[in-house]
């Protein structure tokens, strides 16, 4: 079992925000360090990190995506656009109801949002 994601932020603040946004994802859980803050999104089995470091970087990796299921894919989608967030045509790669779209976050993280029917 995947306990969290982690991901390195000099944007803690605003990328809380929007996951509760975009995904209503609470803060299930926050520790204060000698550096700073850690702040744990989601309520479910599995936590999103967010280590607040001035010095990082936007991240870059190729072919890493993190994926979360939500129930209206259209409705994330329009929300998306709505500030003018670049995203992927709804990919649909069979007949089982699974429709996804691909995104990238404001610290350069690939995010995945798909819904099952």
């Amino acid at each position: 079992m995947i306990a969290h994601v982690t991901i390195r932020t000099a944007k803690q603040v605003e990328t809380v925000e929007f996951y509760q946004w975009l995904l209503g994802l609470p803060v299930s859980r926050t520790l204060d360090t000698p550096n700073g803050k850690i702040i744990f999104l989601g309520g479910g089995e599995t936590a999103l990190e967010l280590i607040a470091d001035d010095t990082a970087k936007p991240i870059d990796a190729e072919g890493l995506t993190i994926g979360f299921a939500i129930d209206d894919l259209d409705e994330k989608l329009a929300l998306l656009d709505s500030r003018q967030i670049p995203h992927s045509n709804v990919i649909m790669p069979g007949g089982d109801g699974i429709r996804f779209a691909y995104f990238t976050d404001l610290n350069g993280c690939g995010i995945q949002l798909f819904e099952t029917n």
